[in-house]
């Protein structure tokens, strides 16, 4: 509501209080005049309980005076007045104080004298609140003149906003009342600030703030509680229908109007057709109103018919106020009559005797729900048919019995057909027949299919002939009987077809067509020439003259005429009886007889006509039957004489304005008139006729003298034209007495408003589908016409319309769906026309209107695209739902109707399971719908996969042609729209990396990978989950018990291993990473986070010992995890710690359950194992042990390990019972199945020993055999060892030979950083894979220094004596500066038997940065504790107290040395046992330990700091060489194999492996470099020398010494080579060789073969050579090179070589030949060399040293790889015919010497190539093996 705001009222009042005198705020003067004087008091009161004494003192201007000062003194509650007097001298303002001082401070009391000036009051703000746009709200204001001058006023304002009056003139102290108007033109927020002007020069201002808002009037009309349908089509018209109602009734219904606005909404409600139209049936009583806000307006509507059966329509308009909205309200209804029926057509009285009557009974039924009065055209008094209710008004659904009483006179037939008028009904009729027989004359009997025959007569025209002629005519056969046994002509005479249809007359033509009243002139077989006989006004009763009447004969007979009664009735006809010849007239006279005077009379006189052979039966035959003709008229007279008033009639009439519907020219319409005698006497009515004979009435005259009569008036125009016409009915013969009964009618034509003056255009449409367009049509006249488009055949394919035909009331508008279908891509002008029929004259061409319609259209091809045609979502968590929206784009100029088709594809393991199972994944938001011409729609794409598949989605779309049942597709293809693919995924997470520290600081990942079952982990949590682990998607406390239900079956231990009591806690780090595409969230709920918080009442109270097991771990907070659940991305990490703490001793377990959302749940057992300090405990993981596979046959089977983690704090013993090996033996034909090495041994605190076993499978089965293992004074367990054996002929490759003991995913590299780590390695685990014996593989890690500021130091160490001989590295000891990283070798030597390994090598990291505090500290503390030593304090009292810290040794040093051996001690990895205390006692100790006896503080000895230990994981398998070379031929080329390894014995220490070979302690580094200089300074003048290559040449040719004799030497290369030199020069001939194609093999591969049996010892190198010795399991070592290979390698040669030089003697002579031999038989022996092992073995290492340094210098960034070399070419430094003789003889030749930029550039010679025993080339990434240079 609208709210004038005013100012706020002041809050402080009129006095102040100041130190408890209360006092007025000041003294103001207004309205003085200069040299006046005007005094007013400063009242003074005292408000405290005690007295105040006050003073003050005297203004500071002379014009305000006061009393003298003087102390004031005020008891409690008392006051006192100060009067104050100004004195002005001019017109100013004047402004002065009185100061007051009281004894707790002082106050002022302002005095002042301003001057009268303007003011006006108004209110601040003016809120008009909402108001519809063009509405107005008022709000009225006051403007007060607070001054005491005369004050003008003007308003300055803009629009909306006006106020009235705008401008004034206000005298002093008075007001006036503003109204204030807001008239918002739009739905905005409207303010404003509008000013008021006023004083006499308005010039003073004050604003006023103007708020309002206006909002859109939106009106919705509906009926009566139901919700308005244009809240879902706004172009929809409301329909409100009033049903069938009763004519002469009125019935209101409600139309609702709901306004939606909150604000009023004047509205306005035409009727347009209301002054236009003669028959408007609805009305509504309202033209105007307001809506009120957010509610619902009730509008009444009257609807009135007054038609039977005339179904009414109409139209209101709801306008809102400024023609914002406008909502068209549709009234319908339809009038009904009564339904009166007869329960007869026939009433058959039979045959009667003179005297005697008969009677029937006539049901009248009325089977509506109206009321209806009827009459029975008849007068009973002078009929022979006496009807016991003539007239009365049946109710609804009633039936009324009325008595038909036959009582004739004369013997004849008699037949009536008597009318029964019902009012707003059509008339009914009753058939009365009856038959008088006396004993003179017998008249055939008359019955009631005489009258269906006689019909039938007279319309074939038979009925004008008199029976007897008939009879005649049947006889000469001149007529017929058909099948019903009527007459008709002969077939050969047809006249039938001929002769004009016989006219159905409609009751009320019936009714009408008499002869007299109708139009319709019916042949007729007797008439008369008036139909009633008027005495009119007899004034003297004995002498009134007759009046005749004319009787005619139309037929070929005679007839007869009879009329009933007699002379003795008031009216009667003579004579009585007459015959008439055929074809003329008789007259006869009627005779009027009053009964008394001032009377009126009336009657009706009954006559029958008939043919007079009809009197005697034996005359007429039954099929020439005729009944007789009954003949009426109506007389009527009275006998009022001339100046008496008749009397007073007393009626009423249930209408006075009758209403025609339209009809056309020629067309009859009628209506009924009730009229009512409401008197006890009779009415005379006359009514006169049209004298144009458009209205016609029945009857015109006569006397009512029962309660009802009921007037018929007819309509028949006779142009087309509006009618009306007003008949006069005078009652009772008094002018006095004139009914106006009014006429309204109208003659019209169809005529039909055509929409759009007749054009109708359709919108674009594509090619082969269909667009509607809604067409309106309107029928204007009062006609219900009846319509029908008609299409051109040709336009027919194109075009349609619904409905095709029917029925439009007067007044309605209708709106007809067109279909336009266009079939190729052009334009379409299509004219359909409608054919309009008055629905009375259906099919008369003639009256038939045409109206045409012109269609335009434009087909146009068109298609469907989306934006992205292939769509991928990625992956999709199962059972969530992913949207995407799909941009469907109409790039046609036509809309489209299309409906959506899906194809799910499914791929994966399951994928055919759930294309039968599974619904669709995808869901469309739209699969139906309409796009607009260049438009596009979103649509609203879910994804919801059930399955972890692949889904892709094929969605096509499919055009739809619209028609009245639905839409329909266009044809039966899809079209491709769009693909989607969604990969449903379950959220992965994967345990990436493990660390671990504090107790278990000495496990290594591969165990604690192990010890945490990660690998079946990660498989676990790679696997689906079940149906029941998704009950709970996501983590919910849904548990009652303490032992929560478990939803999943797959259960994984978290062991942490074994530690003393009271060691720090176990630390794991676990590296979680979501591997998957899809955001995981994760979470590790311990009992209590599934446990349901219950009520006291509801818990039991009662655990059991697991549960009072898991509350103590729970409240003691053994187990922990942080964070215990977090939300990773994809491809994010987050590291998870996991702790144990050691603080009870026993086996603490507790179930966790690993939790992803969506996604898996694992039950995760935490297991951790606290020992007694002096408790000897081995910690056994699982009580089952798994061997690596083993192919059955093998020769050597490989050893395992069976590892023994000793988790106490002292040292254990065990042993393995092995008597179960020896049943398993037994059973196995006495072959070691199992075979334990060493089954007895000791295992150091927290160390692991490794127990040897041989797995010797004899059959493809698995062997399980169950093993005590004992611990000396420990427990006993009893693992069960299982081992597989198979058949690798029959697995073949499926069966792949593992290189480790157990398969494993244990990452290489650290990912999880620990607390305190500066140095990391490249790698954690090195696998070699699987080796040969007698091999050597290589590899390179990195160590690096990550910290910044910290130098550090590594040193590396074996864990067993036993792991030097295998494993060498690379440095073993270096130092890293910040930053700094450092590469090392590791090199793993298979030698000994076929095993598994898996080595653990430590690297110990030494902080040297705290190290050097650490000596410096230690320096330091040593010169204290010398300098204590020697020297002595002299106590002098007086002497000041230093600050002496006295040095101690730590107590009990030396008995804290470890038992264990010095080289263990380095890397030991439990940490010492500890001793709980309490903190008390600790800080007591610490106190005692920290400072003397006297309180002196000590100053403790530095500890070391502890280093950080490393582990390095190695892994190899090593096989036999035969076995190698069978198992894995491709990859034999990748080592050298030195045979002569068996030989020789590796030496190294037990601590530290022999990493490199170093000198003896002894020799210093200068002496090393002296002893290598001199060396190499010998051998290279040795090489320089050429007496020395003299003497090494002559060497051959010397003796050979007598002790050869006494042994078997092989020659050497020199001697075999001097031998055939030999034979060449006396002339021997060689050894015949042996064909090639079967005896001789190939020279090179034989020699390859046999020199691959040839094996050096390494001191060879250094010149002392001996022969290699069979090892078991190997090859035997042979001589280097047998004499006859090397004869027939070089004969093979030289024979070609000779038949060459004999063919060729002219081209090069003998010493020619002797040079090339001499040259192949060098290159020979270079190639034997090549093949030497020792030459292998330094070739190997020169290029494994060479590929170390370029890496290592690449490393650390002094060579770049990656650079294109340049090359510089130099001049040869041989001349070029020796370089060329040197390379053809096969002798290396002297490369050209290249200058090259970069070291780094460097590219092997393609001449050096080196080559396995095998003879392939090898060349691997990280190794160097290489045997020979080809």
């Amino acid at each position: 509501m609208p709210v004038a705001v005013a100012h706020r009222p002041r809050i402080n009042g009129s006095k102040t209080n100041h130190y408890g005198i209360e006092v007025a705020k000041g003294l103001t003067w207004k309205g003085w005049e200069p040299g006046g004087e005007y005094t007013k008091h400063v009242i003074l009161k005292n408000v405290k309980v005690k007295t105040q004494k006050l003073k003050y003192s005297n203004p500071n201007t002379r014009f305000f005076t006061t009393l003298y000062p003087e102390p004031i003194v005020l008891s409690a509650g008392t006051s006192f007045s100060l009067p104050v007097t100004f004195r002005p001298l001019e017109r100013n303002k004047y402004e002065d104080c009185i100061e007051f001082e009281t004894t707790d401070g002082k106050f002022e009391v302002p005095i002042q004298a301003v001057l009268p000036q303007h003011n006006l009051s108004l209110p601040e703000h003016l809120n008009f609140g909402m108001c519809a746009s063009h509405d107005h709200v008022q709000v009225t204001f006051e403007l007060n003149n607070t001054s005491e001058l005369t004050t003008k006023f003007v308003w300055l304002f803009d629009e909306p906003f006006t106020l009235e009056p705008s401008e004034g003139t206000l005298p002093p102290k008075s007001k006036c009342t503003i109204l204030a108007t807001f008239k918002p033109s739009a739905a905005v927020v409207y303010e404003t600030v509008i000013e008021c002007c006023y004083g006499n020069d308005l010039s003073h201002k004050k604003n006023l703030r103007l708020e309002g808002i206006g909002k859109l009037p939106h009106l919705l009309v509906s009926a009566p509680g139901k919700n308005p349908k244009a809240l879902q089509n706004v172009n929809i018209e409301s329909v409100i229908s009033f049903g069938d109602v009763a004519i002469g009734t009125t019935i209101e219904k409600i139309v609702e109007l709901h306004n939606l606005a909150p604000v009023n909404v004047p509205f306005t409600i035409s009727h347009p057709t209301r002054d236009t139209r003669i028959d408007t049936v609805f009305e509504c009583l309202e033209t105007h109103g307001v809506a009120p806000p957010s509610s619902v307006y009730k509008i009444p509507v009257i609807f009135s018919p007054h038609t039977v059966g005339e179904e009414s329509a109409d139209y209101l308009h709801v306008q809102a106020i400024g023609n914002m909205s406008k909502t068209v309200v549709k009234l319908v209804g339809k009038c009904k009559g009564p339904q009166v029926s007869l329960a007869s057509e026939v009433l058959d009285f039979g045959r009667i005797h003179p005297g005697d009557s008969s009677t029937r009974s006539l049901d009248i039924i009325n089977e509506s729900d109206v009321p209806a009065a009827f009459q029975f055209m008849i007068d009973g008094v002078e009929s022979v048919f006496h009807f016991s209710i003539e007239c009365g008004s049946i109710q609804p659904h009633t039936t009324q019995t009325i008595i038909v009483q036959f009582a004739p006179s004369h013997p004849i037939n008699y037949y009536r057909r008597v009318t029964c008028l019902v009012q707003n009904q059509y008339p009914l009729f009753v058939d009365l027949i009856g038959t008088l027989h006396t004993e003179l004359n017998k008249p055939a009997v008359l019955q009631p299919k005489h009258l269906n025959q006689y019909r039938t007569n007279m319309a074939r025209g038979f009925s004008v002939f008199p029976p007897e002629q008939l009879n005649e005519m049947v006889k000469t056969g001149k007529l017929q009987q058909d099948n019903d046994g009527y007459l008709m002509h002969p077939p050969s005479e047809m006249l039938e077809e001929l002769l004009p249809p016989a006219v159905s007359l409609e009751p009320m033509s019936e009714y009408f067509n008499d002869g007299h009243h109708g139009d319709i002139m019916t042949p007729a077989h007797v008439s008369i020439d008036v139909c009633q006989v008027d005495f009119d006004q007899c004034d003297h009763q004995g002498f009134i003259e007759q009046k005749t009447l004319n009787i005619t004969n139309h037929t070929k007979g005679k007839i007869t005429i009879v009329w009933m009664g007699n002379d003795s009735h008031v009216f009667s006809v003579t004579p009585t009886t007459c015959d008439i010849p055929p074809l003329k007239m008789s007259s006869f006279r009627v005779t009027f007889k009053p009964g008394g005077p001032n009377r009126f009379f009336g009657s009706e006189l009954e006559g029958y006509a008939f043919y007079k052979s009809m009197r005697d039966y034996r005359l007429v035959q039954d099929e020439t039957f005729c009944p007789p003709w009954c003949l009426t008229v109506s007389a009527t007279g009275h006998t009022f004489q001339p100046g008496h008033e008749t009397f007073l009639p007393s009626y009423t009439l249930d209408v006075n304005k009758v209403v025609f519907p339209a009809c056309d020219v020629g067309d009859s319409l009628y209506k009924t008139v009730l009229v009512t005698n409401t008197g006890t006497t009779p009415i005379r009515y006359t009514l006169e006729d049209d004298p144009n004979g458009i209205f016609k009435v029945k009857p015109t005259h006569g006397l009512i003298r029962d309660k009802y009569q009921l007037l018929i008036f007819k309509m028949t125009p006779k142009e087309k034209k509006t009618l009306r016409h007003q008949f006069q009915c005078r009652l009772n013969e008094n002018d006095k007495h004139l009914q106006v009964i009014e006429m309204l009618g109208s003659s019209e034509q169809p005529k039909i408003l055509m929409d759009a003056e007749g054009v109708l255009y359709f919108k674009p449409t594509c090619v082969g589908t269909s667009s509607r367009r809604g067409y309106k049509i309107r029928n204007t006249s009062r006609i219900p016409l009846h319509f029908e488009w008609r299409i051109h055949y040709a336009d027919s394919r194109y075009i349609k319309v619904e409905p095709v035909k029917g029925t439009i009331l007067p007044n309605e508008s209708q709106s007809h769906l067109w279909t336009f279908t266009p079939v190729d891509d052009r334009k379409y002008v299509l004219k359909p026309h409608m054919n309009v029929d008055d629905i009375r004259h259906i099919g008369e061409v003639a009256r038939r209107q045409q109206f045409s319609l012109r269609a335009a259209g434009e087909g146009s091809a068109g298609e469907l695209k989306a934006d992205e045609s292939f769509i991928d979502l990625s992956d999709v968590v199962v059972n969530t739902a992913i949207h995407k929206d799909i941009v469907v784009v109409n790039n046609s100029n036509c809309s489209l109707h299309y409906t959506l088709h899906v194809d799910q594809l499914l791929e994966g393991s399951y994928a055919e399971e759930a294309m039968t199972v599974d619904p669709l994944a995808l869901e469309l938001d739209i699969t139906q719908d309409i796009l607009p011409a260049r438009s596009r729609r979103i649509i609203r794409a879910t994804v919801r996969p059930v399955r972890r598949l692949t889904y892709n989605f094929r969605i096509a779309y499919q055009l739809l042609t619209p028609d009245s049942g639905g839409n329909h597709p266009l044809s039966e293809g899809h079209y491709p729209l769009c693909e989607m693919t969604a990969n449903g995924v379950y959220p992965v997470v994967q345990v990436t990396d493990a660390r671990c520290y504090g107790s278990a600081s000495g496990i290594s990942k591969a165990r604690l990978w192990g010890l945490f079952s990660l690998d079946g982990l990660n498989t676990s949590l790679d696997c689906d989950p079940s149906i029941e682990e998704l009950t709970y998607p996501k983590p919910t406390r849904h548990s009652t018990t303490r032992k929560a239900p478990v939803n999943t079956r797959t259960v994984m231990d978290f062991n942490f291993s074994a530690a003393p009591a009271g060691c720090e806690p176990c630390v794991v780090h676990l590296m979680l990473k979501n591997t998957g595409s899809v955001a995981t969230e994760w979470s590790f709920l311990f009992p209590e986070d599934l446990h349901l918080e219950l009520e006291y009442w509801a818990e039991t109270g009662e655990f059991d010992g697991d549960e009072l097991h898991e509350m103590r771990i729970m409240d003691n907070k053994l187990f922990t995890v942080e964070p215990k659940q977090g939300w990773l991305a994809p491809g994010h990490c987050q590291t998870l710690t996991l702790s144990y703490s050691h603080d009870f001793s026993g086996t603490d377990r507790l179930p966790v359950l690993f939790k992803l959302t969506q996604g898996r749940e694992i039950l995760l057992n935490f297991v951790g194992v606290t020992v007694d300090a002096d408790r000897k405990y081995v910690h056994f993981p699982s009580s089952k042990h798994m061997f690596s596979p083993v192919p059955v046959g093998l020769e050597t089977d490989p050893k395992q390990i069976y590892e023994l983690y000793n988790g106490g704090a002292v040292p254990v013993q065990y042993q393995l019972d092995l008597t179960a090996l020896q049943y398993v033996q037994e059973e196995n034909f006495n072959h070691k199945i199992f075979e334990c090495l060493n089954p007895t041994g000791e295992i150091a605190p927290g160390t692991t020993a490794n127990v040897e076993w041989v797995f010797s499978p004899l059959e493809s089965k698995t062997y399980m055999v169950n093993v005590p293992i004992h611990i000396i004074g420990g427990d006993t367990a009893l693992i069960t060892f299982t081992g597989i054996g198979y058949d690798k002929r029959v697995m073949g490759d499926t069966v792949q030979m593992n290189s480790q003991l157990q398969p494993s995913t244990v990452p290489s590299v650290q990912s999880v950083p620990i607390p305190g780590q500066l140095v990391y390695l490249s790698e954690e685990r090195v696998s070699f894979g699987n080796m040969p014996l007698f091999s050597q593989s290589r590899r390179m890690i990195y160590v690096t220094n990550h910290s910044p500021n910290h130098t550090v130091s590594f040193e590396w160490y074996v864990t067993s004596a036993a792991d030097s001989q295998m494993v060498e590295i690379e440095p073993v000891s270096a130092v890293l500066e910040p930053g700094e990283s450092c590469m090392c070798k590791v090199s793993f030597t298979a030698t000994g038997e076929p095993s598994f390994y898996d080595l653990d090598v430590i690297c110990e990291v030494t902080d040297e940065t705290i190290m050097a505090n650490y000596r410096r500290d230690l320096a330091a503390w040593e010169a204290e504790k010398t300098r204590q030593q020697y020297e002595f304090t002299i106590n002098d009292p007086n002497a000041p107290k230093p600050n002496v810290r006295l040095c101690r040794q730590i107590a009990q040093e030396n008995g804290r040395q470890s038992p264990v051996s010095e080289e263990f001690k380095r890397y030991q990895t439990l940490p010492p046992i500890k001793h709980t205390e309490t903190e008390k006692e600790q800080k007591d100790r610490q106190y005692r330990e920290r400072h003397t006896d006297t309180g002196t503080p000590l100053w403790e000895k530095p500890e070391v700091p502890e280093s950080f230990l490393l582990h390095l994981g190695i892994t190899a398998r090593t096989h036999t060489i035969a076995e190698y070379q069978s198992n894995f031929p491709n990859a034999v080329q990748k080592y050298f194999i030195d045979r002569s390894m068996s030989e020789r014995s590796l030496s190294s220490s037990l601590g530290k492996p022999a990493a490199s070979k170093k000198l003896p302690d002894t020799l210093t580094e200068e002496e090393e470099d002296l002893v290598t200089g001199i060396a190499a300074n010998i051998i290279r003048a040795l090489l320089d020398d050429h007496d020395f290559h003299e003497a090494l040449r002559e060497i051959p040719h010397e003796p050979v010494p007598y002790f050869t004799q006494f042994g078997e030497k092989p020659q050497t290369l020199s001697q075999m080579g001097m031998k055939i030199m030999d034979i060449e020069k006396t002339g021997s001939p060689l050894p015949p060789l042996p064909a090639p194609e079967k005896d001789m093999p190939d020279v090179r591969t034989h020699t390859r073969a046999t020199v691959a049996e040839v094996s050096f010892d390494v001191n060879s190198l250094t010149g002392s050579r001996r022969q290699s010795v069979k090892s078991e399991g190997h090859m035997p070592a042979e001589s280097p090179v047998p004499k006859h290979i090397i004869a027939e390698s070089i004969a093979s040669l030289e024979l070609p070589a000779r038949s060459l030089a004999q063919s060729s003697l002219a081209l090069h002579t003998e010493e020619d030949y002797q040079q090339s031999l001499r040259e192949e038989r060098k290159r020979i022996e270079q190639q034997t060399l090549k093949r030497l092992s020792e030459f292998g073995n330094v070739l190997e290492s020169v290029l494994e040293n060479t590929i170390f340094n370029i890496v290592n210098e690449s490393g650390q960034g002094e060579v770049n790889l990656t650079a294109r070399p340049r090359i510089i070419a130099l001049p040869p430094s041989t001349p070029p015919n020796q370089s060329t003789r040197r390379g053809s003889s096969g002798s290396e030749a002297a490369p050209s010497r290249l200058t090259r930029t970069k070291v780094g550039s460097i590219k092997a010679n393609n001449s050096m190539r080196s080559r396995s025993p095998a003879g392939s080339v090898r060349s691997g990434g990280g190794e160097s093996h290489h045997s020979s240079a080809r």
